[in-house]
This record gives C-alpha cells, structure tokens and sequence, in this order.
C-alpha cells in the first residue's frame, strides 16, 4: 500500500548533496568565527584599560595580527620581531577550521575510486572550495591588519594559508575514515607504512600528552612554591585589573609552552629565558628578567647539587611507559625485533611531536636578548629521543626477557 511507504524526503540515513559555494562558505566562517573572536577580546582589552592609545581600527589591526600569529606567522611590532604563541590558543584558528571542514565531509556525496591513490574526485573537490573559502579569511585577516601596529613576515603566512588548514583536513579526514572505510586510497590509510609504524602512532600521542603533563605539573609546582615573588611581580607591573586579568590568560594558555621549557631542562639542554639567564643541570645564572610575573618562578641563581643531573631519569622512566603502551599492540609471541622496532618509533615520534610543538611555540619574544628564549628546539628534540629510546627499549627487552622465562 502507497499510504506505507515512506515518503522519498524522510530518509535520514542518506547523506543530502550540498551546494558547490556551500563549503567556500563554511571555510570563510571557520576563519571568521576564530578571527572574531580575537578581535572582540583585543576590542574589550582596549576599550576597558585603554593601553593602547590608537584608535578601535588600530586595536581591530592589532587583534588580526595576533590571530595571524595563532596560526604560526611571525609578526614585527614596532620593527621588534615577536615569534612567541601561547600553544593553548594556537589551537583556536584550528578548531575553527576543522569544525567547518568536518561539517563539510560530513554532507558529502557517494563516491567510487581515489584520485592518485588518495582521495575520491568529490571529497578533494569539496576539500579545494572548502580551503579557498578559509584563505579567503585569511586574507581578510592580512588586510585587517594593515590597520594595526604590527606588520607580519610574508613568508611566515604560510602557517594560517597551508598548514593549519592541512592539520585541520588530518584530523578531519581521520575521523570520518572511522565509518567510511573507503574514504581514504591506499597512499593516505596508512597501509602503505609499515606495520610497526602504524602501531606507534597511538602510543606516541600518549607520550606527548604524558610529557607534557609531566612539565605542566613541574611549571605549576614552581609557580606554588614562589607565589609570593610572583605575585610581588605581577603588583610591581600594575596597569589596573583587566591588565592584570589579561596578563594571567596569557600565561596560563602559554602552560604548554612553559611545560616544553620544563621538560628542556629535564632532558638536558636547558632552557634560557633571556640572554645571560638560563637554567640547566648544573644551575641557574642571573640576569635582568622581564617584567613576567611566571618568571619570578625561577630558582635563585647559583649551582645546583651534583645530583640534579638525576631528574633525567624522568624521561627516561617515560620511554619505558612510551614502550609498555606501544608493546600493548603487539602479538605477546612476537619477535624481539619487532618489539624493539615498535617501541623504538613511539619513542622517537614522541621526541619529534615535542620538537615540533616546541617550533610553532617560537623562541622570540623580542629584539637583543629576548631574540632567543625557552628551549632549542633541535636539542630538545635529540635529547628526548635518546632517552626516550633508552627507557622504550629497556622495556622491550625486559618484556621479551619476562616471557622467555
């Protein structure tokens, strides 16, 4: 009977077909949605304690410019180079770029075949109108801030254009793939890779966000311990209550910054916070420390006990968790080469994540000495590596050991 049957636009299970200019659209609000944002909040700094003597466009320009920098670009302030983005907020660009790109996927249509071994002729189709809506707002972002003090370094743009858009499709990508097995072509699933690269993805995620608790609970520890110099800092600083609110913000969204900083001197090569003051194993030296209330958190200087050098036993201790969560995947039976060549790559791909995270982090806050602060990016990198590989793969040769017993 007809008055059964469902009527044809009742079907919820089948994905509707979208419009060529809709993912243009929602790629310009993924930019514009995070954009405003800062633009509002820089507004509000302005308008409330007035540090700024310009006028809204220039605080508009201003706000622009940093949003800019949330994606990796590095600005000139008054021709003082700034390279410095609090990590918590460089994930604001995007998440406005991946909610809008997964919304987009998530309407696309059916498709048969990859291009390339990639992706399917309507999936990259969407993707590419998708993309040329969010630099789109990026280039309203550039034009925006021609009105503000700071200029950005053209090449640097390259980080809100390609990469944060190129995070955003990994992440997006990945997930839908989870129900649609034939969303990605044989170059993109991974099978491509070998098996004991696949397997130590996961685990080294897990390191990551091991290590960089680690560092966060260390820089927090600090801050307890020194609450009062800290506090004297922030007093001495004064400039009235949105001021002093801001100023917290900004540092508490730069804790994963402070926590790389942490884990630097953990592994080894230290951190510098401005020229002629670091702190590594051996101790802290002296020198004159901008006005940034976290930075009273610092030891006094002076040399520390010969046995500080032990702390590298935490990195250390963390490869060999890297290692347990990585051999987790693997067959109890299997060969001890593999085992090691699995716990080994967590490792190393751990090191590599910090590393990178350490990058787009910067390591300039200034001109002279503040040109290079916190940790070398490069040596942090190596340090970790090799502990790191020393505790995954101690691990892996006791877990081989254990069950040969």
């Amino acid at each position: 009977m007809t008055l059964l049957a469902d009527p044809p636009d009742t079907a919820t299970d089948e994905k509707v077909p979208q419009r060529l200019w809709m993912p243009a659209v929602l790629g310009l609000a993924g930019a514009m949605a995070s954009l405003l944002i800062v633009i509002g909040a820089t507004l509000v700094i302005w308008s409330v304690d007035n540090l700024s003597p310009g006028t809204p466009g220039q605080a508009a320009g201003l706000g622009s410019s940093l949003w800019l920098a949330l994606g990796g670009t590095r600005l000139h302030l008054a021709a003082t180079p700034v390279g410095f983005v609090p990590l918590a907020l460089a994930a604001l660009p995007w998440a406005g770029a991946f909610m809008s790109l997964q919304w987009v996927l998530r309407r696309r249509g059916e498709s048969d075949g990859w291009i390339a071994g990639l992706l399917a002729a309507p999936v990259l189709r969407l993707i590419g109108i998708w993309w040329g809506g969010y630099a789109a707002g990026v280039g309203l972002a550039v034009a925006l801030s021609t009105l503000g003090p700071a200029s950005a370094l053209s090449w640097t743009l390259v980080g809100p254009i390609l990469l944060v858009p190129l995070l955003a499709c990994a992440v997006a990508l990945g997930r839908e793939a989870r129900d649609d097995e034939w969303l990605l072509g044989p170059r993109l699933d991974g099978s491509a890779l070998p098996v004991w690269v696949r397997r130590a993805l996961r685990p080294a995620l897990w390191g990551t966000a091991v290590l960089l608790a680690i560092g966060a609970v260390l820089v927090v520890s600090m801050v307890a311990l020194s609450w009062d110099r800290v506090v004297a800092v922030q007093t001495a600083i004064g400039g009235g209550a949105m001021a002093a609110l801001t100023t917290w913000l900004v540092q508490g969204a730069s804790l994963p910054n402070l926590a790389l900083w942490a884990l630097s001197f953990l592994a080894g090569p230290g951190v510098s916070v401005v020229d002629g003051a670091s702190l590594t194993w051996s101790g802290s030296s002296s020198g004159l420390l901008p006005l940034v209330p976290v930075f009273a958190a610092l030891p006094q200087p002076g040399a520390f006990p010969w046995f500080m050098v032990l702390v590298v036993i935490v990195p250390i201790l963390c490869g060999g968790f890297i290692g347990r969560r990585a051999l987790a995947g693997v067959a109890r039976l299997s060969a001890l080469r593999t085992k090691l060549l699995v716990a080994g790559s967590a490792a190393v791909g751990t090191a590599m994540l910090i590393g990178a995270l350490d990058l787009v982090g910067g390591a300039t806050l200034g001109a002279y000495r503040l040109s290079d602060v916190g940790a070398p990016a490069g040596w942090l990198t190596l340090a970790l590596a090799g502990e790191l590989l020393v505790g995954a793969l101690l691990h892996a040769v006791w877990d081989a050991w254990r069950l040969r017993r």
